[in-house]
């Protein structure tokens, strides 16, 4: 290469340095932050769902549930419990579990039958709005379990309109291989092969109720009657 020719190529490589072409990004460290003029701005984590095994969102208002101060149900001089706008008189044989997030109404951990996995029944309440439609939240709890030959959970649940304490209510039973993501600071994920889960979306003049009872079929099938009598006692208060 001739002297002429490598001081035109040193010069042509200083001006690119000094003079990005337009349209490159800015430094990781600048795009990453949201401080950055003209950044990209990082994904949005899609909301979570209020109904996995330990979890925590509302999709309805994209908002996610706070932990707070342990707590459970007060107890009524009659005997019953008070949640929100109901009493409800529980199984004595179900262990009433303190929660820790203002989505949560109730947890119960239920007796394991002989030779079985447990069962657990969370009641959840998102407030006034609730979490979206009814379908909505029973297809969210169908699409967590899954069936034999690929068929739909929807083709095969039992599904029924009822009333509770006077109340519109919703009630849904269905078995398949349960499936339950992690939730970022919850528990790990839920896989029980042979499972069975009872819900219920019950209305009231404070937003609806979605009562989840989910685990070990043979637990949850011996605890079906009082999991009905429990949606049974409900009273407004």
């Amino acid at each position: 290469m001739t002297r002429r020719a490598l001081l035109i190529a040193l010069a042509l490589a200083t001006s690119c340095k000094k003079e990005p072409p337009k349209g490159d990004l800015p430094p990781a460290t600048d795009w990453q932050s949201s401080t950055a003029p003209g950044a990209a701005k990082p994904p949005t984590a899609a909301p979570p769902n209020p109904h996995t095994a330990m979890g925590s969102g509302n999709p309805h208002s994209g908002a996610m549930a706070e932990p707070t101060a342990p707590k459970a149900l007060d107890k009524l001089p009659d005997g019953r419990l008070a949640m929100g706008p109901f009493s409800l008189a529980a199984p004595a044989d179900w262990t009433m579990k303190p929660i820790t997030s203002n989505m949560r109404a109730a947890d119960f951990q239920l007796p394991a039958a002989k030779g079985a996995g447990d069962a657990e029944l969370i009641i959840y309440y998102f407030g006034p709005s609730g979490a979206g439609s009814i379908d909505d939240n029973i297809n969210r709890w169908l699409d967590q379990l899954e069936q034999p030959g690929g068929k739909s959970s929807r083709d095969v649940a039992k599904i029924e309109k009822t009333k509770f304490a006077d109340q519109d209510a919703t009630f849904i039973s269905v078995t398949g291989q349960f499936h339950a993501m992690a939730m970022p600071g919850g528990a790990a994920a839920t896989d029980i092969a042979d499972a069975e889960l009872l819900g219920a979306i019950v209305a009231s003049p404070q937003g609806p109720y979605y009562f989840k009872l989910v685990g070990a079929k043979p637990t949850v099938e011996a605890s079906a009657a009082a999991f009905r009598a429990m949606l049974g006692s409900l009273k407004l208060r």
